[in-house]
């Protein structure tokens, strides 16, 4: 019986760590029963052509198995699913694994149009998505917006004034609930991305079950862990570097510094379009990124927010899986710890300042100063040298 399991995410629980092991580990999945879709890591973009009938950004691995140009931009979407068909019809397992985390936001209309693009091929249609804590996804969601130049100030001001479109805010909802409409209830399966909710505590051994994978599955995975988390100091820096690079970038415009404009959304988000972006800092971001330090977090005043406006989601969550303490013991959050700046950070900003700056340490050439009645001895020589032609 040919199955189908569709892992469509969310974002920030282990993802891209799923993908990036079952991408790497496809030929030992292969006599274990499961064909992780070799067109590509990540099949997001490759279903968002299922979905809009548009190749148009489509790049990365997927160029190679296609055999187009990289730098081609806009593909024709047949060739894109016509390949795709082919590796449908012929698999090279009994179990197929398409994975894509941009997946979890369809709508009734396109996951309708997944449904009915997959269907023809499979017996089995799976659905597995993780869902997280609003608190602690919140605030891995905003470490890594800051780390791309977004503010905390933006992202606040977001949630106030546009909760329904701020990078903060969980969406449990509106990005289930089409799959439970177009797939059914029973085919949907909502996993907790908690370790005291997993399979022996671990992602890969919690997927491998989800899959229908065997339990010898897991040991044989050549994992791959991304998405490494920045400490409050490492994203400190990162955010006072994106400042002075915004204001040097105002002062050559003759634009206002930053002090002197209103700290409204709009304003925000410009700022971020214009002098924050994220490819302008990648060398400093990577710097220091690993630096050691504390567990960041985002305030807790922001957390509540945060906390009490995906209330109405969170009990549509409870209803639909059946369990009414789900996320219980996130709330009330903790607050924020305070950056330590203990030995180990300043050691690791060291470190990654000299390797950022490369080998900036030189000898000092200094001449040694002789004491004063032989350097008047030399003067006297040298003049003695000249009066005769010597000098």
């Amino acid at each position: 019986m040919a199955r189908l399991v569709l892992h469509i995410g969310m974002t920030k629980t282990g993802s891209t760590s799923i993908e990036a092991t079952f991408d790497d580990s496809r030929d030992a999945l292969v006599a274990h029963g499961i064909d992780y879709l070799d067109m590509g890591q990540n099949h997001s973009k490759l279903m968002t052509v299922v979905v809009k009938n548009s190749a148009k950004g489509l790049k990365g691995e997927i160029t190679r198995i296609l055999g187009v140009e990289k730098g081609d931009t806009d593909y024709d979407p047949e060739l894109v699913l016509g390949t795709l068909r082919d590796r449908l019809a012929k698999p090279r397992a009994n179990t197929v694994v398409i994975s894509g985390q941009g997946l979890v936001k369809y709508n009734r209309k396109q996951c309708e149009r997944v449904r009915d693009f997959v269907s023809p091929y499979f017996d089995e249609i799976r659905i597995v998505v993780y869902v997280r804590d609003p608190t602690t996804w919140a605030s891995s969601r905003a470490q890594e917006n800051m780390k791309r130049g977004h503010t905390l100030a933006e992202l606040v001001a977001a949630l106030h004034e546009d909760p329904e479109n701020c990078a903060i805010m969980p969406e449990y909802r509106a990005g289930i609930e089409a799959y439970i409409e177009v797939f059914g209830r029973e085919n949907v399966d909502i996993r907790v991305f908690d370790r005291k909710r997993m399979v022996k505590g671990d992602l890969m051994a919690d997927f491998c079950a989800a899959i229908g994978a065997g339990p010898e599955v897991p040991g044989i995975l050549k994992q791959s862990f991304s998405n490494k988390g920045a400490s409050m100091e490492a994203l400190l820096l990162i955010q006072a570097h994106y400042d002075v690079v915004e204001d040097r970038l105002r002062a050559a415009e003759g634009a206002p510094p930053r002090s002197a404009v209103p700290q409204t959304l709009a304003n925000l988000i410009e700022a971020q379009d214009r002098y924050r972006h994220p490819s302008s800092n990648y060398p400093f971001r990577q710097a220091v990124r690993d630096i050691r330090g504390t567990k960041w977090a985002l305030p807790k005043p922001v957390l509540d927010t945060i906390w009490a406006k995906s209330m109405a989601d969170i009990e549509w969550l409870r209803g639909v899986t059946g369990d009414p303490g789900l996320f219980a013991d996130a709330y009330p959050p903790a607050e924020a710890p305070a950056p330590a700046w203990n030995t180990e950070t300043l050691q690791d900003v060291a470190r990654a300042l000299e390797e950022a700056l490369g080998d900036v340490m030189q000898v000092e050439k200094r001449r040694s100063r002789l004491p004063g009645p032989a350097r008047q001895a030399i003067r006297m020589l040298h003049k003695a040298k000249r009066a005769v032609g010597l000098g």
